[in-house]
């Protein structure tokens, strides 16, 4: 009963998994520069717009042998588009890219010549179209994690040098006190030693004192004979 109900499970996150993945490109019908057009939405959740841009650009240059270039309203282009995925000539690539709360959303257009890609004139490029933003998104979800491990390798960096500097810090502290303690000892055997030739320079000033009263006494003869 219980493998079954961890298969039905794991069955059912899959199956949402795979949905997750396949809402997260949908198509639409929106206003571009050409008036409303059918295309493409490829939304993130929490995830940096400009790291979407920078995939973005790399994704257009690798698999449509183009390049976005800046047109009308916040709409990018990239003419001359190749992908026999899309069409059996060029075509041209228009997309916009927005800040949606804390996340991203791509907006795509594919202008085929006749008309703008879509499920009505051509499902089977549809799919394909489909399929290569999916694969887009799968990209920016890995650069998101490839930033994210580099972003904890970083922390990580930064706590081994932290300790390395912790350990020095410990090494010349226990010198310090190597040299302190060396240094008290030092002092101590100082301190006896003056405690020593303080009592022999009382003995020396006593056995002085009795030569300094004899030297008196001596003056004080020599003195009484005049």
């Amino acid at each position: 009963m219980r493998t079954a109900f961890s298969l039905l499970f794991f069955a059912c996150f899959a199956a949402s998994a795979t949905w997750a993945q396949t809402a997260s490109v949908t198509e639409i019908e929106r206003a571009m520069s050409f008036g409303t057009r059918p295309g493409f939405a490829v939304t993130f959740v929490d995830t940096d717009v400009r790291l979407v841009n920078d995939v973005w650009n790399e994704f257009v240059k690798n698999n449509f042998g183009s390049k976005l270039k800046k047109g009308k309203r916040n709409e990018f282009t990239a003419p001359q588009s190749r992908s026999t995925s899309i069409s059996t000539g060029t075509f041209t690539l228009y997309s916009e890219l927005e800040k949606v709360g804390t996340g991203a959303q791509l907006n795509v257009w594919f202008d085929v010549g006749p008309f703008f890609l879509n499920r009505r004139d051509d499902p089977q490029r549809t799919d394909e179209a489909l399929r290569l933003l999916r694969r887009f998104h799968w990209e920016v979800r890995k650069a998101v994690a490839d930033n994210d491990v580099r972003a904890e390798e970083n922390k990580m960096k930064e706590l081994e040098n932290k300790l390395r500097k912790l350990r020095r810090d410990n090494d010349n502290l226990n010198k310090d006190i190597a040299n302190f303690e060396a240094r008290l000892k030092k002092a101590r055997e100082d301190l006896a030693q003056n405690e020593k030739d303080q009592e022999a320079t009382l003995i020396d000033i006593e056995r002085q004192r009795s030569s300094v009263e004899e030297a008196v006494r001596r003056r004080a003869s020599v003195q009484s004979e005049q």
